[in-house]
C-alpha cells in the first residue's frame, strides 16, 4: 500500500540570526504543509475560506496510508514525489 507524506519547508528556526549558543549553528528544520482536497476534485495548500469546501485534509508532518484511487488522485495533482510504495 502507497503512503503520502505532505511536502515541508525548512522554515522552523531554532534561535534568530542575531542569537548566540549552540542553537543558533543549527540549520532550519522542516514545518509539513497541509493539503486540502476540496468538493470540485482540486488540491489547495492554502487554508480554504470554508470548511464545507473541503472533501479531506492531509496535515503537514503525518504519513497517510492510500487507496489506490487516492494515489492516483494525487499524483495527477503533482504530488508523485510526496508518494511512496
Amino acid at each position: 500500500m502507497a503512503t503520502f507524506s505532505p511536502p515541508t519547508d525548512d522554515f522552523v528556526s531554532w534561535s534568530t540570526e542575531w542569537g548566540d549558543g549552540i542553537l543558533s549553528y543549527l540549520k532550519p528544520g522542516p514545518r509539513g504543509r497541509n493539503v486540502w482536497k476540496l468538493t470540485d476534485g482540486t488540491y489547495s495548500e492554502n487554508q480554504p475560506y470554508s470548511m464545507e469546501v473541503v472533501d479531506k485534509v492531509y496535515y503537514g508532518g503525518h504519513i497517510y496510508e492510500l487507496t489506490s484511487a487516492e494515489e492516483t488522485e494525487l499524483i495527477n495533482a503533482g504530488y508523485e514525489d510526496y508518494i511512496t510504495s
